[in-house]
C-alpha cells in the first residue's frame, strides 16, 4: 500500500498548481462552492462579489450545456455501427439500443449530476462524474467535486489513473462495505453506541490499470481496471474489486498543454473579471454619493445643516456669502464608469459564450430563418474546440452506458450482422460510435448535410442531360444517412431488407399486372 499512498501523493504534488486558481476562480465564478465541505452555501462566500456577470454567465453556459449538448426532452445522442459495411440492420439494432438507453438515463440520476458537472466544466475547466449500477438496478451516476480527485492518462490520453478522496459517515460506510470489513477505528465508531449518522470517515476509492490478471476469467479480481478502496483512518483495504471499463469521466473546457485537467472560460478574461469587480463598487460609491451628496460645511455650522427630505437649515449672511453650506467632490462621471463596465462585462458574457446562446432565444424571432443559420454557423464554430474535447472525453462514459445496460440485459437480442469475433476467436457486440444530436452537434453536422443536399441538388440538373450520372450516388444510403442526420426516429424507418421486399413485390404486381394487360389485348392477326 505504501507505492499506492505514493502515486497519490504525487498526483497531488501535480495538481497542486491547479488548486490555486480553482480556489480564485471559485470566489468569482462558482462562490457556492468554496467551502466544498459544508453542506450548504455560507453566505460569506458572496459578501465580496461586487458584480455577478461572471457567475450568471458560467450558469447560463452550463445550462446551454444541458439544452443543447444533453437535453434530457429530446433524442441527444444516437450509437452507431462502428463498421459502415454491417448493413443496415446492425445500424437500426444501434439506434434501437440509443432509445433504450435514454429511456434509462432520464429513469436514473444522470441529468441531476450532469448538471453539477457541467458546473465544474464549465466554472473551472475540469468535471467529473461516476457511472455504474445501483443496487435496486438499473445506472447510477455521482458528481466527483473538482479538486477532489486526481487523474492520470496514459500515452494515447485516454483517462487509465483515477483517485478519489471522499468522507462517509459510520452508517454509510456500513452500508457500502458492511461493518467485518471496515478497520477497527471505524468499527468502534459503529460499536460505541453513538449517533452513527454523525461522525466521518475518510476513504479513498483507487482505479487503476490492473498489471497481472488472467484474461480468461471474468471474475472482479481479472478485470482490466483494478479498483481499491483504502481507509485512510484505519490503513486498510476496505474492498478489493474491478471494473471492465473505466467508471469515472473527466471532461476539460479546454486542454491546457499535455495536462489532465482543463482551462476554464473565466482565466481568458480573469482581468476583466477583477476589473468588472473594481468598476461595480465605484459606480456603487458614485451612486451614494449622487444620491447621498458629500457635504462641506463651516466649522461653527456642525450638526446645523439639515440633511433630511425638506429640511431647513438656517445659515447667517457671512455664511452665504462664502457659499456655505455646499455639495464637495461629486463631479464623478458615471456614465464613463458604466461603459467601461458594459466593456468588461461584454468580455465575460463572449468568453462564455452568452451571445450564442441568445441567439436560441429572445433574439430569433427577430431574424429571418438564413440570418439564423448564419449566425448560428459563425458562433457554433468558435464553440467547437470546446465541443469536440467533449464528445473525445464523453465517449468512454457513453461506451460504459452501453456495456452496462447490454450486461443487463436491457437491449434485444443484436442480430449476427452486428457480432465480430475478438482477439481470442469468440462473438462479441463491438463498441458503438457516438452520433451527437443536441442543437449544437446538428448545427455543426449543418455543412455535411448542405454538402450533401446541394450535391443532389446538382445531380437532379444533371441528371436531366444525362440519366446515367445517378449511377454515381446511392440515393437509398444517402436518404437514410440523411434522415439519421436529422435525428429521426428509428422506428418510422423499414429495415433495408423489408424495403427490398416491398420493391420485389411492386416489380412482382407491376409485370403480372403487365401479362395480363398482354394476354387481354386482343391480337391484330385474328
Amino acid at each position: 500500500m505504501d507505492s499506492l499512498l505514493n502515486t497519490y501523493n504525487s498526483l497531488k504534488a501535480a495538481r497542486a498548481p491547479w488548486e490555486g486558481w480553482w480556489d480564485t476562480l471559485r470566489r468569482y465564478v462558482l462562490p457556492a462552492r468554496q467551502d466544498q465541505d459544508s453542506p450548504v452555501a455560507d453566505a460569506s462566500s458572496f459578501r465580496g462579489l461586487g458584480d455577478t456577470t461572471a457567475v450568471e454567465a458560467c450558469q447560463k453556459l452550463a445550462s446551454g450545456h444541458m439544452s443543447y449538448i444533453t437535453p434530457g426532452h429530446e433524442t441527444w445522442f444516437k450509437w452507431s455501427c462502428a463498421d459502415p459495411d454491417a448493413g443496415d440492420e446492425a445500424e437500426s439494432w444501434y439506434n434501437r439500443c440509443s432509445e433504450i438507453a435514454l429511456a434509462e438515463l432520464a429513469r436514473s440520476n444522470f441529468y441531476t449530476e450532469l448538471h453539477e458537472c457541467f458546473l465544474d466544466r464549465v466554472g473551472l475547466g475540469t468535471g467529473s462524474l461516476f457511472c455504474g449500477s445501483a443496487r435496486s438496478g438499473g445506472l447510477h451516476f455521482r458528481h466527483v467535486a473538482c479538486g477532489q480527485f486526481v487523474c492520470a492518462e496514459d500515452d494515447e490520453g485516454a483517462l487509465d489513473t483515477y483517485m478519489r478522496e471522499f468522507t462517509l459517515t459510520p452508517h454509510q460506510a456500513e452500508t457500502q462495505f458492511g461493518r467485518k470489513a471496515l478497520g477497527p477505528h471505524a468499527r468502534a465508531m459503529l460499536e460505541s453506541g453513538a449517533d452513527p449518522h454523525t461522525g466521518s470517515l475518510r476513504f479513498l476509492h483507487v482505479v487503476r490499470p490492473r498489471r497481472q490478471r488472467n484474461r480468461k476469467r471474468q471474475d472482479a479480481r481479472n478485470m482490466p481496471f483494478q479498483s481499491l478502496y483504502y481507509s485512510l483512518d484505519d490503513h486498510t483495504v476496505v474492498e478489493e474489486g474491478g471494473y471492465r471499463e473505466m467508471p469515472y469521466m473527466v471532461t476539460r473546457f479546454l486542454r491546457w498543454g499535455e495536462g489532465a485537467y482543463g482551462l476554464a472560460p473565466a482565466r481568458l478574461v480573469y482581468p476583466d473579471i477583477r476589473q468588472a469587480q473594481f468598476l461595480n463598487r465605484i459606480l456603487d460609491m458614485l451612486g451614494e454619493v449622487a444620491a447621498f451628496p458629500r457635504i462641506l460645511e463651516l466649522a461653527n455650522q456642525s450638526g446645523e445643516v439639515d440633511l433630511r427630505a425638506g429640511g431647513r437649515t438656517l445659515i447667517n449672511p457671512e455664511s452665504a456669502s462664502l457659499g456655505f453650506p455646499r455639495e464637495w467632490a461629486t463631479s464623478g462621471r458615471y456614465d464613463v464608469g458604466m461603459d467601461r463596465l458594459r466593456q468588461k462585462q461584454d468580455a465575460i458574457n463572449r468568453a462564455f459564450f452568452v451571445p450564442m446562446l441568445e441567439l436560441w432565444s429572445e433574439h430569433r424571432q427577430q431574424m429571418s430563418a438564413a440570418e439564423v443559420y448564419a449566425r448560428e454557423n459563425e458562433r457554433v464554430m468558435l464553440f467547437s474546440p470546446s465541443f469536440t474535447l467533449f464528445a473525445s472525453d464523453f465517449r468512454p462514459l457513453m461506451e460504459r452506458v452501453f456495456a452496462l445496460l447490454f450486461r443487463m440485459g436491457r437491449f434485444p437480442q443484436p442480430p449476427t450482422t452486428v457480432l465480430r469475433k475478438n482477439a481470442r476467436g469468440e462473438a462479441e457486440v463491438p463498441e458503438p460510435q457516438v452520433v451527437y444530436q443536441g442543437r449544437i452537434a446538428m448545427v455543426m453536422r449543418r455543412l455535411q448535410a448542405e454538402g450533401m443536399q446541394r450535391t443532389l441538388q446538382r445531380l437532379q440538373s444533371l441528371a436531366a442531360l444525362e440519366p446515367t450520372v445517378t449511377d454515381h450516388v446511392d440515393l437509398d444510403r444517402a436518404f437514410r444517412l440523411s434522415a439519421r442526420m436529422d435525428g429521426v426516429p428509428e422506428t418510422i424507418l423499414r429495415a433495408e431488407s423489408s424495403v427490398k421486399r416491398l420493391r420485389r413485390k411492386r416489380e412482382a404486381d407491376a409485370a403480372a399486372l403487365a401479362l395480363a394487360q398482354q394476354q387481354n389485348q386482343p391480337n391484330p392477326q385474328s
